[in-house]
């Protein structure tokens, strides 16, 4: 197929009208991209329609309302259906659903029964790998990931994963219809976790093994901010959703299990019931979208359960024990081809994760230097496994910058698997 740009309204299929599905949603509005919002539940299709109906507002288009389909301007409209042939052919299907690979892979199947060869078709996956979801689908070439990060309003990167089946043409009608969003993409190959996900795991992980080894919730928020993350690492896991958290911290851990050892606090409190922000409360309780000023009681009473002795630790050292796996799962997934430069990973961590954008990730690292880094890994490996780099990481390191290690990724030695 030859490559051709996706016409100014071309017909765009959202397919799940949950919490992530709705930020996606009013990403299209908010651009001024038609679109129809499918989802099997007409209660999540109500919420979604209301939700929407009032962002439309703010919109830079004219809002009206007719016979179930509410059409913004001349020539933008967005309907609900809960029936996938009522969008007709669209240029581009993007799914955000059950985050089970079977449910991922039987929506696909069905998807291209009826949308046909023409359709490009996007998960928003943030842990499934693109092959495993492709399996089995009569038309593999034309899946790719569209991976979306929450807050979607105020992340500008999306997550544009080849499979090893996608062709050229798929990978680069999803990347123009990132740029017809007004967002930018990173284009990653498939592998567990992409990229932001990857950096993301041991952060978030180091972060609840903090809380049971007795640093407090607002050591660990000054520390995030002052390494250059916009909010708490706890915070953040409840805008994911601690079920989402779990699953995809298991992802990484089962990819790389030397690398990870998990905190017992996240499936307790999905056992809990505590399920993030949008459910009323994860770490944090919130009232009104205000987060609480500390961590839910119900938080600190597990937190209790699972506290361990522990080395002091200042609030310097509590920065490195979060800045630091994220550098190193850099350099490891540079050597696993997973990003093509460093560039590509400051775009991850200021459009994927808020990143202060004043600064450069890989700088940072630059000016914290070498020997500060290597002296951190030193005194912390023994204790946490996030904190271990393979010992031609560490060689590398003292020899060269953070970010010369980083531009070195694909110059994998040969005796590493």
């Amino acid at each position: 197929m030859s490559e051709k740009q996706i016409p100014p309204q071309a017909s765009t299929v959202l397919v799940g009208a949950g919490v992530v599905g709705r930020e996606i949603a009013r990403c299209h509005l908010m651009a001024g991209i038609p679109f129809t919002l499918i989802d099997h539940d007409p209660k999540q299709l109500q919420v979604a329609g209301e939700e929407l109906l009032r962002d439309a507002q703010h919109a830079p288009v004219s809002v009206s309302s007719a016979s179930g389909i509410k059409k913004l301007g001349p020539c933008l409209e967005f309907t609900f259906d809960t029936d996938a042939r009522a969008a007709g052919h669209p240029t581009i299907v993007i799914e955000s659903i059950s985050e089970r690979l079977e449910v991922k892979q039987e929506f696909f199947r069905q998807a291209q029964e009826v949308y046909g060869e023409l359709s490009v078709y996007c998960s928003n996956t943030s842990n499934l790998q693109i092959q495993q979801i492709a399996t089995g689908l009569k038309f593999p070439e034309r899946l790719c990931g569209m991976h979306f990060f929450m807050p979607v309003h105020a992340r500008q990167a999306v997550e544009v994963a080849s499979g090893l089946g996608s062709d050229r043409e798929t990978i680069y009608q999803a990347i123009s219809h990132v740029l017809r969003l007004n967002k930018q993409p990173l284009q990653v190959e498939d592998s567990p976790g992409f990229i932001v996900n990857r950096l993301l795991s041991p952060y978030l992980n180091e972060a609840m093994q903090l809380l049971c080894r007795g640093v407090s919730p607002r050591v660990i928020d000054r520390a995030a901010r002052r390494y250059g993350m916009p909010i708490s690492p706890l915070e953040l896991i409840d805008w994911i959703g601690t079920r989402t958290a779990f699953d995809a911290g298991r992802v990484f851990w089962r990819a790389f299990p030397k690398r990870l050892c998990p905190a017992p606090l996240l499936p307790a409190l999905v056992k809990k019931g505590r399920s993030g922000r949008f459910a009323g409360g994860g770490f944090y309780d919130y009232i009104d979208g205000r987060r609480s000023m500390d961590v839910a009681e119900e938080t600190s009473q597990l937190i209790a359960q699972y506290q361990s002795q522990s080395p002091i630790v200042d609030e310097q050292q509590v920065m490195m024990l979060l800045a630091v796996p994220m550098w190193i799962e850099a350099v490891l997934a540079r050597l696993d081809g997973v990003i093509g430069s460093t560039a590509e990973l400051d775009l991850a961590m200021r459009g994927g994760l808020g990143f202060d954008s004043k600064r450069s990730w890989s700088a940072f690292f630059d000016r914290l230097g070498s020997d500060v880094i290597l002296q951190s890994i030193n005194r912390w490996s023994a204790i946490t496994s996030s904190m271990k780099a393979p010992e031609f990481v560490t060689a590398r390191l003292r020899q060269m910058s953070p970010t010369e290690v980083i531009d070195l990724g694909r110059r994998r030695p040969a005796h590493v698997a």
